[in-house]
C-alpha cells in the first residue's frame, strides 16, 4: 500500500465507519469475521480497525436521532461547504451539520435525493485509507438506488465524476471515475429483491477469504443474508447483515 500524503481527488471514498448501538460488540464481531485489529485509542466510543497495521475503517456509537445501525462511506472534498451546497441544490439534504474532528479534518453527513446517506470529508491530517485487495480490506463502495438515472445525474453534478455504464441485461450499473481512475459505483436496486431487503444506501464491500464461509459465520453470530453468494467477474460475493442489521458486502476476489 502506498503512503497517503495528500487528499484524494473529490468524490473518492476515503473512509468507512459503522454506527452501532453496541460498538464494542460490533468491533469484536467484525474483527473475528474479517481479521481486523480493532483498537479504542481514547475515551470516545470509537474503534479504529486495521489489517496488518493499515487502517480500514472505524466503528462507533450511533448519534441520537433514531437512524438504524449503518455503514457510512465518506467521499473526499476539498471544499466541504461548496460540496454541501451542491448536494442541497441537486435535491439532496444535510443529515449532520459540518463539524471539525480534532486535527483530522472536517466532516458532514448528507443524503442523496433517494435517501442514501453518505459522508463528506475535507481532509487535514487524516487523508483516509486506500483500497486494497488483501482479506479484510475495503475493496469498493457503491451507491444503491431505486432511480438509476437520477442517482447518476446527482453524483456527476456534485462531484464531477465521469460515469461509465457497465453491463447489459438486468439492473443497471455505472462506474464512477475521479482523477482518471474508477473510485466507486452506482447500482440500480434489483426490482426482484424482497420488500425491505435493501434500501438506497452506500454499500461497502470488503475482501474475504471465502464468501460462503462468511455467510455461515455471520449467521452464527446473529446476522443474516440479503443475497446468497453469487459469482461475478471479479470474484464470489454476498451481501450480509450484521447482528444489528447493518448491510455490508464481502467478496472473495478471484
Amino acid at each position: 500500500m502506498r503512503e497517503l500524503t495528500r487528499p484524494w481527488p473529490a468524490g473518492t471514498p476515503t473512509w468507512v465507519d459503522l454506527s452501532a448501538d453496541d460498538p464494542e460488540a460490533a468491533a469484536a464481531s467484525y474483527a473475528e469475521l474479517l481479521g481486523w485489529k480493532c483498537v479504542r485509542p481514547d475515551t470516545r466510543e470509537y474503534w479504529l480497525c486495521s489489517v496488518d497495521g493499515q487502517e480500514v475503517g472505524g466503528i462507533g456509537a450511533k448519534r441520537p436521532g433514531g437512524l438504524p445501525s449503518r455503514w457510512t462511506t465518506y467521499l473526499a472534498t476539498d471544499q466541504l461547504d461548496r460540496t454541501l451546497d451542491l448536494v442541497v441544490a441537486h435535491g439532496g439534504r444535510m443529515v449532520v451539520r459540518p463539524s471539525d474532528i480534532e486535527q483530522h479534518g472536517l466532516m458532514a453527513i448528507v443524503a442523496d435525493p433517494d435517501g442514501a446517506i453518505f459522508g463528506l470529508w475535507e481532509a487535514a491530517e487524516h487523508v483516509g485509507t486506500d483500497r486494497r485487495t488483501d482479506p479484510g480490506s475495503l475493496v469498493w463502495s457503491e451507491a444503491l438506488s431505486r432511480d438509476f438515472e437520477a442517482a447518476k445525474a446527482f453524483y456527476v453534478a456534485v462531484f464531477g465524476y465521469e460515469a461509465e455504464e457497465i453491463g447489459g441485461d438486468g439492473p443497471r450499473y455505472a462506474a464512477l471515475y475521479a482523477g482518471g481512475r474508477p473510485v466507486a459505483g452506482i447500482a440500480e436496486l434489483h426490482p426482484d429483491l424482497p420488500a425491505g431487503a435493501l434500501s438506497p444506501q452506500w454499500l461497502p464491500i470488503f475482501a474475504t477469504t471465502g464468501a460462503d464461509a462468511a455467510v455461515a459465520q455471520v449467521r452464527a453470530g446473529g446476522g443474516g443474508v440479503v443475497c446468497e453468494p453469487f459469482d461475478t467477474d471479479f470474484g464470489r460475493m454476498t451481501i450480509l447483515r450484521d447482528a444489528e442489521s447493518a448491510p455490508f458486502s464481502v467478496i472473495h476476489l478471484g
